[in-house]
């Protein structure tokens, strides 16, 4: 009999501004209402800056209170490193910790098979203008734990001390595809055996004013000429898009090999079937149409799918006009005939535009609603953009549904394009 390479994800965590854990944030997919807020800027700052999705609690709160059926000591550990943590650090290993819990790991397994992934680097902008602040006002006061926490490895080795993760570890880049770009890296780590588990964990990019403030003079921000309401400046595929609401979110996915998982007993929640990644040749944030085409069909032929096996596309559609419109088109490229037959959405719609953790949370929020057998929103789609109009584009409610494979995209400056392929447990 042959060894199962499948990869099945058995646990899941989240963060972001319309969850404080799990089962928080799959109520607010199914309800769609949008988390987000407009709070004025400050001085000289455009007003766009202040429309983003920020959590709406504290991370001590969700551990606290949000976080149930964790270990009293892991709960405990984790509060002790939480405790001098950036806010990006400390969301990650509320992810993280949700995640590892629902696996339900064996205290006796193997931690030197036990592997962990950082999906995305330049997380701490706050900490860094901070520390330069610091700098400039006294060089000599600039605290030593800084040249620690400056590392990409900072959080990867703070994740394998509270959780006892001893076998592989890396951090990934992708800027907005790094979560995707955490999954196949974790995809291939289980997969070609170098780990019976690896935790992917992407963290909150937390941008400082003067990193927004360039993406608004790159003319990448949303919310330009009306702030308000602000839950509906967020609108992938919407004529009315200008530009992405930045959000902050963090996501955990604990993958594992499902001969490893069957030997312990664990119930998978989904599989994790296939993803490519490719380059278009360009620095720049222009989007590829061929490329993007290229990825989603690598995915399927990795997993062995084909288009008419699709039941959902979990859409990058950052709310970007040309970004939307090329992916758009993407879709219609791969899916040809089956177009109007397929699901399309996009989480952004609700919780903005979250950066390195993006896709990362809308694999998550794909194996919730392969779970549990509904088709979220596209919250504020009123009028469809040309290119999206022949889509199957979810609309303003929740569609009862049985997504059982879905396409997962996430497309990158840089020209990063990846595409993901999730599907049922069994």
């Amino acid at each position: 009999m042959s060894r199962d390479s499948s990869t099945v994800i058995t646990g899941l965590g989240v963060q972001c501004a319309v969850g404080g854990g799990l089962a928080e944030f799959t109520g607010a997919l199914r309800d769609g209402l949008p988390g987000v807020t407009f709070r004025h800027p400050g001085d000289g700052l455009p007003p766009a800056v202040g429309v983003t999705a920020l959590p709406r609690s504290s991370p001590r709160d969700v551990l606290d209170t949000r976080l149930t059926g964790i270990d009293p000591e892991l709960r405990e550990r984790t509060r002790s490193l939480m405790r001098r943590a950036t806010r990006s650090k400390q969301y990650a290993l509320l992810a993280a910790v949700e995640a590892w819990s629902q696996a339900g790991l064996p205290a006796d397994r193997d931690t030197t098979r036990t592997g962990v992934v950082i999906a995305g680097g330049n997380q701490a902008h706050e900490l860094y203008l901070d520390m330069g602040r610091r700098f400039r006002d006294s060089p000599s006061y600039v605290r030593p734990s800084y040249a620690v926490e400056l590392w990409d490895t900072d959080l990867l080795g703070t994740v394998s001390e509270l959780l006892g993760c001893l076998g592989e570890g890396l951090s990934t880049g992708g800027a907005s595809a790094a979560g995707n770009v955490g999954l196949i890296t974790g995809l291939r780590m289980v997969r070609d055996g170098y780990a019976d588990v690896c935790l992917v964990v992407a963290p909150v990019t937390e941008l400082s004013p003067v990193e927004r403030m360039a993406l608004f003079n790159l003319g990448a921000l949303g919310a330009k000429a009306r702030q308000e309401p602000a839950p509906e400046r967020s609108r992938p595929f919407d004529s009315q898009h200008d530009g992405f609401i930045y959000g902050e979110g963090a996501a955990a996915l604990l993958l594992e090999s499902r001969e490893h998982a069957g030997l312990r007993g664990a119930r998978p929640l989904a599989t994790l079937l296939g993803g490519a990644s490719a380059l278009h040749g360009s620095r720049l944030t222009t989007p590829s149409l061929d490329d993007e085409v290229r990825v989603m069909r690598q995915a399927l032929a990795e997993a062995g799918r084909d288009v008419g096996e699709i039941d959902l596309v979990s859409a990058h559609a950052t709310s970007t006009p040309l970004g939307d419109a090329t992916e758009a088109e993407a879709i219609r490229t791969v899916f040809g005939e089956r177009t109007g037959e397929v699901w399309v959405n996009s989480a952004k719609s609700l919780i903005g535009h979250c950066l390195g953790a993006a896709s990362a949370i809308e694999a998550v929020a794909a194996v919730q609603q392969i779970r549990h057998g509904f088709i979220h929103p596209n919250a504020n789609l009123q009028e469809p953009i040309p290119e999206a109009a022949p889509l199957r584009l979810a609309p303003a409610t929740a569609v009862d549904a049985r997504p059982r494979l879905v396409l997962s995209n996430a497309f990158g400056f840089g020209g990063i394009n990846t595409s993901v392929l999730l599907g049922e447990a069994d």
